[in-house]
C-alpha cells in the first residue's frame, strides 16, 4: 500500500502492469551490472548512443537520490518500493530515496518509449506507448490530454488538437529557453518528429506521476541540501515530513541478500499473471 493521491492503495490494472513492466526492465539492467566484471562495463562517453539504424537514442537520467547508490542498494530500493506499490505491504517511512526510486521507474518508462519511437515501432497493444495510454486513461479519465489520443494506432504523426499544440508550445518554451535561438537551424524532419513525440510522451508521464503520487518533496529538498540546514528543516516541517527524509540511506547488502531480493522481485514483477 502506498500513499497515492486517492488514499493508501496499491496500483492496479493497467497502472500496475505499466509500473511492473518498467521495474522489471530495471531489475534486468541491475542484474547485468552485477554480473559484469569492471573491465566489461562500457566506457563513459559524451557521444550520443547509436542504434543500428544510426538514429540517436534519447536517454533520460534517473533522479540523484536513486542513481547515487550502488547496484545492490538499488535492488533493495526497488524491492521496497515495488512490494509496497503492488502488494498490501505498508509503505516505508517517507524518504527522498524512496520517492526518487518511484520516479526512476517512470524515467525508465520514458527511456523505453524513446527506444520504441527510435526503432519506429507502432503504437499497438503491448507496446510501451499503448500501455502508458491505458494507464493514463485509468488514472485521468477526464483529462483533456485524452483528446490527443484520437489518432490511428499505427502512425507516429497524429493530428494534434489545437489546445494540445498550444500546451506543447508552452511546455517547450518553459523547458527549453534556447528553443527560439535554435528554431532557424536545419533539422532532419524525422529527428524533429521523434523529438516532438518524446516531448509529448514526457508530458503524459509527468501528468500521470502527478495525478498518481502528487508533488515529489525530494525535488525541492534537493535544492535546500547544500544551503542553510534550518531552511531545509523548515521546508520539511511545512510538508509534514520528518527531518530524516533526506538522511535515510539504503543499507549495504551482501551478494546473497541481493540475489534473494532479485529472486523475490522477479517473482513479483515477471511471474505475476
Amino acid at each position: 500500500m502506498w500513499p497515492l493521491t486517492n488514499g493508501n492503495r496499491c496500483l492496479v490494472g493497467p497502472e500496475a502492469d505499466l509500473f511492473r513492466g518498467a521495474a522489471a526492465m530495471m531489475v534486468d539492467e541491475l542484474v547485468d551490472q552485477l554480473n559484469s566484471e569492471p573491465d566489461e562495463l562500457p566506457a563513459e562517453t559524451n557521444e550520443p548512443t547509436q542504434l543500428w539504424g544510426g538514429a540517436p537514442l534519447v536517454e533520460f537520467d534517473p533522479p540523484r537520490w536513486y542513481s547515487m547508490w550502488e547496484p545492490e542498494q538499488k535492488v533493495w530500493l526497488l524491492e521496497r518500493v515495488t512490494t509496497s506499490l503492488l502488494t498490501s505491504r505498508p509503505a516505508p517511512a517517507m524518504a527522498a530515496m524512496f520517492e526518487a526510486t518511484v520516479e526512476a521507474v517512470y524515467v525508465e518508462m520514458g527511456n523505453l518509449i524513446s527506444l520504441e519511437i527510435t526503432e519506429g515501432g507502432p503504437i499497438e497493444p503491448g507496446s510501451w506507448r499503448q500501455s502508458l495510454l491505458d494507464a493514463f486513461v485509468q488514472r485521468c479519465p477526464m483529462d483533456s490530454f485524452l483528446q490527443a489520443t484520437h489518432f490511428e494506432a499505427t502512425t507516429l504523426d497524429p493530428c494534434w488538437p489545437r489546445e494540445i499544440q498550444q500546451q506543447m508550445q508552452m511546455y517547450e518554451q518553459s523547458t527549453n529557453p534556447e528553443a527560439d535561438a535554435k528554431s532557424n537551424s536545419i533539422q532532419d524532419p524525422s529527428e524533429k518528429r521523434q523529438n516532438d513525440w518524446m516531448t509529448w510522451w514526457s508530458m503524459v508521464i509527468d501528468r500521470l506521476v502527478d495525478a498518481t503520487f502528487g508533488p515529489r518533496v525530494h525535488h525541492t529538498a534537493e535544492a535546500y541540501r547544500d544551503g542553510d540546514p534550518k531552511k531545509l528543516k523548515e521546508f520539511l516541517q511545512s510538508k509534514g515530513v520528518s527531518p530524516k527524509f533526506v538522511q535515510r540511506i539504503p543499507p549495504l547488502r551482501s551478494r546473497a541478500q541481493t540475489q534473494s531480493a532479485i529472486t523475490r522481485l522477479q517473482k513479483l514483477l515477471i511471474d505475476t499473471p
